[in-house]
C-alpha cells in the first residue's frame, strides 16, 4: 500500500512539472536578413511582465517554463521603436517556434529608428542621384535637400 501511494505521489509530481510550454525563435534584421544580435525579448500577460531574455549572437532566443495562456511578446533595442506580437498562444507540453524580422523600418513591423535620448529634431530627406523636375521643385520649397557629388572630367592636352 505504501508503495502504491509513493507511485501515485511520484506520478502527480512528474505531471505537475510538464504543465509548461517553451517559446523558441530567431530574430533577423528586416533589411539585410542578418541575425539581429542581443535584441531584448520580453513576455507579457495582461500588461504584467512575466519573463524575458535576449537573443544571442546568432539571433536565437528561448524562454522556458511558460504557463499555458495568451501572451504578448515584445522585441526592443536601444534606438528603435519596440515591436509587439499580440495574442501569442502557449499550450501545455508544447514548443512555439517564431521567426521575426526586427528591426525592420520598411515592413509591416513598423519599427522606426528613434533617438534614444528623445530628441525630435526636424529632419528633411536627402535625395541622391539625378533629380527629376519635381525633386528640383521640392528642393526649392525646402522639402528636401539635394545631395551627392559632382564629378568634372578635365582633359589635359
Amino acid at each position: 500500500m505504501k508503495r502504491f501511494l509513493i507511485y501515485i505521489l511520484l506520478a502527480l509530481t512528474m505531471n505537475s512539472f510538464c504543465q509548461t510550454g517553451i517559446l523558441k525563435g530567431s530574430v533577423r534584421n528586416g533589411v539585410d536578413h542578418t541575425p539581429s544580435r542581443f535584441i531584448t525579448v520580453v513576455l507579457y500577460q495582461n500588461d504584467k511582465l512575466i519573463t524575458g531574455t535576449n537573443s544571442d549572437s546568432t539571433g536565437h532566443f528561448e524562454i522556458k517554463n511558460i504557463s499555458p495562456g495568451e501572451y504578448e511578446l515584445e522585441f526592443s533595442f536601444v534606438g528603435y521603436q519596440s515591436y509587439v506580437i499580440p495574442g501569442l498562444q502557449v499550450f501545455n507540453d508544447s514548443t512555439v517556434y517564431l521567426q521575426t524580422n526586427y528591426p525592420c523600418p520598411n515592413s509591416q513591423n513598423k519599427s522606426k529608428k528613434i533617438c534614444p535620448f528623445g530628441h525630435r529634431d526636424e529632419i528633411i530627406p536627402i535625395v541622391y542621384g539625378l533629380p527629376t523636375q519635381r525633386t528640383f521643385e521640392r528642393a526649392e520649397k525646402g522639402r528636401c535637400k539635394l545631395g551627392g557629388c559632382m564629378i568634372t572630367i578635365l582633359y589635359m592636352a
